[in-house]
């Protein structure tokens, strides 16, 4: 009986390291592994001042309209700009173009910070270091996402780095509401925008420490100048990637899940306040709770790779994501609330990195980047109608109201989505 344990323990092991192996694969690669270690610590900061912001736009005007307006300014520009900076990513050395924003949104952490400390900031001021963050978002985005597939040596393993890299980006929104909440709490919102301005000094020396192969570069000086290609029948087959069925679906589902599914996420500061009756320790526990769901849907979706079977899961993923509302709006308890977010986390998870992976597989690198500027504008784009759409809803007719209907609309969504994909592999 003892050998027998012993043998079971022995089988265990090895199948808990298989896993482990094929989950963090990507991570063998120095390039991966430097980018991904210098983004984790800057998104550590970026938590804690998105938190920060939102809590301090709270608690001086005790307005959820107040919020979605200027969540709306944050995000406004994402909707004009991101397929320019997708244009940009594809043109241009992505290295350059992530330094350059990195050093801009370390500036506008600076200006937050300074404005708070000496009680100068006003909401016209912080709209508008809200405004230049987003421009900043909209070119960095893109050019992040598709740099990732050029740091990795094998292409069948890009699912992979896609979940591993949101991974990290999760690990850190569990970690930076957490720290936030307890620093507003303490000392106020001000040092957690100085710190963030301090976390961008790692994500500016990892960018400089990558080592790219040579043929990267040639291949963004010729995509710059767009040497071979004619511009026609660049753009005739940018458009041809974009009538593909597994591509519009896509796109389709994206608008709804942006509009819909992330209402909750504006509505955060106040659910802890109305629902929860909490102050900002309540709302860095909620933050917390949605990065742990969704550090599992990344770490899912990066160790089931190239699993066939991807597309429909990332539409039951949202069925799930619309029926995890419910609670959510009608609990006044933080362990309900809490469980229901980490269940909303890991269907978004797995709806965005899925969808990155579906997106990329099937395209050129050289139109990568107009292609996550795209996607990312359902994605990230829509966000300010979402603001707006939140913080209205919220004002009228109350958090539970806006809660219930943003659930039916992602349940929708997200009905159609599989009615049009049943059809439809993952290569489509």
């Amino acid at each position: 009986m003892f050998l027998y344990l012993i043998a079971v323990l022995q089988t265990l092991g090895k199948s808990v390291g298989n896993c482990c192996n094929d989950t963090f694969r990507s991570f063998r690669e120095r390039n991966f592994r430097i980018f991904t270690v210098g983004m984790f610590i800057s998104s550590i900061g970026g938590w804690m001042q998105g938190l920060a912001l939102s809590w301090l736009v709270y608690r001086l005007t005790g307005s959820a309209a107040a919020l979605g307006i200027v969540i709306f300014a944050g995000n406004l520009p994402l909707l004009f700009l991101l397929f320019i900076g997708g244009i940009a990513a594809d043109r241009y050395d992505k290295r350059k173009i992530l330094l350059a924003c990195n050093t801009v949104a370390m500036l506008q952490a600076i200006s937050l910070g300074y404005l708070q400390f000496t009680n100068e900031g006003s909401l016209g001021l912080i709209v508008a270091l809200s405004i230049i963050l987003g421009c900043t978002i909209a070119f960095e985005v893109p050019a992040r996402q598709s740099l990732v597939p050029t740091l990795i040596k094998d292409q069948e393993h890009l699912a992979n780095a896609i979940g591993l890299s949101s991974a990290s980006f999760h690990v850190s929104r569990m970690i930076g509401p957490a720290l936030g909440g307890a620093i507003i709490a303490t000392y106020g919102e001000q040092l957690c925008f100085a710190l963030n301005a301090l976390s961008f000094v790692a994500a500016l020396i990892s960018l400089c420490a990558l080592r790219l192969p040579q043929n990267s570069k040639r291949k963004a000086r010729e995509n710059g100048s767009e040497k071979g290609i004619a511009k026609a029948e660049a753009k005739a087959q940018f458009y041809a990637i974009l009538k593909r069925p597994g591509v519009y679906t896509l796109l389709f589902l994206a608008a709804f899940v942006t509009t819909c599914g992330l209402q909750y996420t504006v509505l955060m500061p106040i659910i802890a306040s109305e629902l929860l009756h909490g102050q900002s320790v309540a709302y860095g526990f909620l933050t917390t709770a949605a990065g742990v769901g969704a550090l599992v849907g990344s770490l899912s979706i990066a160790y089931s790779g190239n699993k066939k079977g991807r597309r429909r899961r990332i539409g039951q993923a949202t069925v799930i994501l619309a029926l995890a509302l419910v609670p959510l709006a009608f609990s006044q308890s933080m362990a309900i609330s809490m469980a229901a977010i980490v269940v909303a986390g890991i269907c978004l998870s797995i709806h965005w990195n899925g969808g990155n992976s579906l997106m990329q597989q099937g395209v050129e690198p050289s139109a990568r980047g107009k292609l996550m500027g795209v996607y990312t504008t359902f994605t990230l784009g829509l966000a300010p109608f979402t603001a707006l759409l939140a913080g209205w809803t919220a004002e009228q007719y109350g958090v539970t109201m806006a809660l219930v209907t943003s659930a039916a609309g992602m349940l929708c969504g997200a009905l159609l989505y599989l009615i049009q994909v049943r059809r439809l592999n993952d290569l489509c």
